[in-house]
């Protein structure tokens, strides 16, 4: 029978099984935020991660498996609520069900394989499948970022922005969820604001992105900018990515920066985030008012 055997990793031990030439790691004592599991053990692959291996590991921000992974077991990371990134081989890997249970800030799932800019955005795109899209059959890391998956990737997304924002409360209630979802006025912004956060995260991670869907993602976030009934993408922004100038492009190249609301913007940034509200101002000066001087020579 095999033993269970102790191993110091980066970040910290880890509890490991040998058995027919091949490695599992069963759980992991974790003593820090960054966690590292080696490729081999004793000289043998690491092939396994069990199930439960890092379940409701508070303290796990970021973790790297062994290159020859082939199986991840039933909930190994659920309930791993300060999980952000991931590092996982881009090969076959078997997963479990509910690998990443309420692990809400998830945003990256990073291929070994590719650490340039593009495997930034594969990461990122690869992220918000098992949380903020709900997609299974897009878990697929050996085919991320593939035309065929990038295809896919947007007719899921597209099909999460037509979908009627009510969609799912009255479940919720039968569920005895009302308490976490008080009314409807707030699953309805919290669904709409989750619509933005798909259509940031696409425009941000444009790699494969056509142009006629990007006009789409651009238009939904303008519907719901500053001033208009939803203000779901200034929430996403301002909220959730206040000093990320990559969130302020894209939203004001999608044209949710209006001469209407442009002074309530500024007025309600007030003195947070000073470098951001200097880049709208900047774009302001550049952008929208050269554009509303040539149209008033066309008046």
């Amino acid at each position: 029978m095999a033993l269970d055997k102790e191993l110091k990793i980066e970040g910290g031990k880890l509890v490991y099984r040998v058995c027919g030439g091949e490695v599992t790691a069963l759980s992991c004592h974790v003593q820090g935020s960054r966690v590292r599991i080696p490729d081999r053990a004793e000289g043998f692959p690491v092939t396994k991660l069990d199930k439960k291996a890092f379940l409701s590991c508070k303290i796990l921000k970021e973790i790297w498996l062994p290159a020859g992974l082939r199986e991840i077991g039933d909930w190994a990371f659920a309930y791993c609520s300060s999980l952000e990134s991931i590092w996982l081989p881009k090969g076959k890997i078997f997963f479990g069900r509910g690998i990443f249970k309420e692990c809400g800030n998830l945003a990256s799932i990073r291929l070994l394989e590719e650490k340039d800019d593009k495997g930034e955005q594969i990461g990122k795109l690869l992220g918000a499948v098992p949380i903020k899209l709900e997609a299974d059959y897009l878990f697929t890391p050996d085919k991320a970022g593939d035309e065929e998956w990038l295809r896919r990737y947007d007719d899921k997304l597209w099909e999460f922005l037509v979908q009627p924002d009510e969609d799912g409360y009255t479940k919720m209630v039968y569920c005895g969820e009302e308490d976490i979802v008080a009314n409807m006025d707030n699953y309805l912004a919290e669904r709409r604001r989750a619509k933005s956060r798909l259509c940031f995260l696409r425009l941000i991670n444009d790699i494969g992105l056509g142009e006629e869907f990007r006009r789409e993602l651009c238009s939904y976030l303008a519907d719901h900018t500053k001033g208009c009934d939803s203000e779901a993408a200034w929430e996403v922004v301002f909220g959730e990515h206040g000093d990320e100038q990559d969130y302020y492009a894209a939203f004001t190249r999608a044209g949710c920066l209006t001469g209407d609301n442009y002074d309530a913007i500024l007025t309600q940034m007030g003195e947070s985030f000073p470098e951001m509200k200097g880049y709208l101002m900047r774009y302001k000066s550049q952008q929208m008012e050269e554009t509303d001087f040539f149209d008033s020579l066309s008046l």
